[in-house]
């Protein structure tokens, strides 16, 4: 099951805010990385075999067939140049350069 930590749901209501959007946001696989499957976010329309996470007042969408890698998941808060933002941190992540690394996803 997909969690998001407390400063993530706060980023993200920010950015739902800023956009002005009342689409889900859609996790999509992005291809593998050294550490796993890597993983974006980016608002969508949902579909009829999508799976549907509420959770604190954002809803997540994702295809079925993503199931078993975001098991595990997590969907943390980041800093960056860019301003902050939010990242989906996989359990196969654990232990990689992933940890302490984000250059790869």
């Amino acid at each position: 099951m997909v969690t998001i930590t407390p400063k993530a749901c706060e980023t993200i209501k920010s950015i739902i805010a800023e956009e002005k959007k009342d689409d889900p946001i859609r996790i999509v696989f992005a291809g593998y990385s050294c550490s796993g499957p890597a993983f974006m976010m980016a608002f969508d329309k949902k579909k009829d075999d999508d799976i549907e996470l509420k959770e604190d007042g954002i809803t997540l969408i994702y295809e079925k067939g993503l199931e078993d890698n975001l098991k595990e998941a997590t969907i943390d808060s980041v800093d960056t140049p860019q301003g902050p933002g939010v990242v989906v941190r996989v359990k196969s992540a654990e232990g990689s350069c992933a940890a302490t690394c984000a250059g790869c996803h």
